[in-house]
């Protein structure tokens, strides 16, 4: 009796579980259409149903981050939407819009990042992915010229682990001016001298080049501030209740809350700034910078 139910349950289990998944794929395919979130992917070139998951953003993340319902569900958007070819979420699909309009590589602009590897001019580019950005880097990894990362906490900077390189935004080890284009997302909230990564990446890019990023950036902070100081001997000291992503007590460690003040502090380290998609708002907090070193030098703020 007990292995015909274990039997059953073997056969039963699967159809269960894919009948559940069906249900929500359903339901998600519904809401996207419902909400006119059915159009063309930047990232593979498709027309495709964006497909919204609010529990991306858990809700023990919203209550040690303070933030509304409202700002929650704007989080949840610009963290999951995803191409229901590709699987690109917002925020990588508006990196590669905006990597589209600044690298156009051709007499017309690619209609997609799958297009734009394959143009010469896009072949060309020395590009620097740090931190695997899902969605695009899948696509990046076609060019010859490109160096990807993921930091690793016990790693020393340059080190490559089980054919994988980490980088520390305050401590690269790229040449001065290597890169025509730099690549981050949801990283500089996570290093303890926000300043001196900037400063890196300013380093390591050529004149004229460009840092492509996103940060989780807050509408109603008026000033960015330290949630977390790293002291000289190592020890953290926390200035504002403690903040981990993803899972709010889980995770990479938030150090910097970003505020409407950042623009300036970019450009303090001698960056050309360009906002895209517009300022943060309630409903919309997947904004992108692009920052530009000046060909000629800048004086530094």
């Amino acid at each position: 009796m007990g292995h015909a139910r274990s039997l059953l349950k073997r056969l039963v289990l699967p159809a269960w579980n894919r009948g559940h998944w069906l249900a929500r794929r359903v339901a998600q395919y519904g809401e996207a259409v419902r909400r006119g979130r059915v159009e063309r992917c930047a990232v593979c070139g498709r027309r495709a149903a964006m497909l919204y998951h609010r529990g991306v953003i858990p809700d023990r993340l919203v209550e040690v981050w303070g933030i509304s319902p409202r700002l929650a569900e704007a989080f949840a958007r610009k963290e999951s939407c995803n191409c229901n070819w590709c699987g690109a979420k917002l925020r990588a699909r508006r990196l590669a819009e905006t990597i589209l309009t600044t690298f156009p590589c051709g007499a017309t602009r690619a209609r997609s990042i799958t297009e734009w590897v394959q143009r010469p001019e896009a072949r060309a580019l020395c590009i620097a992915e740090i931190n695997r950005i899902d969605g695009l880097h899948e696509q990046l990894c076609k060019l010859p010229f490109v160096s990807s990362s993921d930091f690793q906490p016990d790693a020393l900077p340059g080190a490559v682990i089980e054919g994988v390189r980490s980088e520390d935004l305050e401590r690269l080890t790229y040449a001065e001016s290597s890169f025509d284009l730099v690549l981050t997302s949801e990283s500089l909230e996570h290093v303890s001298d926000l300043t001196r990564a900037l400063d890196e990446i300013h380093r390591v890019l050529k004149p004229g080049g460009w840092h492509i990023f996103t940060i989780p950036w807050l509408p109603h902070v008026a000033s960015t501030f330290a949630r977390t100081v790293r002291q000289p001997d190592g020890t953290l000291t926390h200035r504002a209740p403690e903040i981990r992503h993803p899972g709010g007590d889980a995770g990479y460690l938030v150090f910097t809350e970003i505020g409407r003040d950042f623009p300036e502090l970019v450009a303090q380290s001698g960056f050309e700034v360009r906002l895209q998609f517009g300022p943060p708002t309630d409903d919309d907090v997947a904004q992108v910078f692009a920052t530009q070193k000046p060909v000629e030098p800048k004086a530094r703020g």
